[in-house]
């Protein structure tokens, strides 16, 4: 299964293994999968999402941003070594054995087909996860 390894100055923190079936939430709320407790880090700074083998970072706003490889992304097809950066932590991205059993990410220029009821799932999860967010906040 993929892993996020997550880093503070070089050193590792936490291994977190990403299941296909569910969203990873990350932030410095509690209520987050992976909790970065850092004041530059967002309360609910982004999320993993999987859907047909492809794991989905994506900023759920978050004040001070998310980057991958030193780019700054809003949502981005995750590729296997990505580097995530939040806040002073590094994140990175694991996915080798899913290219060891045959399973390859798919390139960002090809169009993914989505299922439909999957798709309005995840948009529901996403509308219901950004007005707890507000709640809280």
């Amino acid at each position: 299964m993929p892993t996020i390894t997550l880093k503070f100055k070089g050193a590792t923190v936490k291994e977190f293994v990403l299941q296909a079936d569910r969203s990873v939430t990350i932030g410095r709320k509690e209520s987050n999968d992976i909790i970065i407790p850092n004041l530059g880090v967002s309360g609910m700074h982004a999320r993993i999402d999987t859907i047909a083998q492809q794991f989905t970072l994506t900023d759920v706003g978050s004040t001070n941003g998310t980057f991958v490889n030193r780019e700054l992304i809003t949502t981005r097809i995750l590729q296997n070594k990505d580097v995530i950066l939040i806040g002073k932590h590094e994140l990175i991205f694991d996915c080798s054995d899913l290219e060891q059993s045959g399973v390859e990410n798919k390139q960002v220029e090809e169009t993914l087909i989505l299922d439909t009821a999957e798709y309005r799932d995840l948009i529901e999860k996403a509308k219901k996860q950004a007005e707890q967010g507000e709640k809280k906040d």
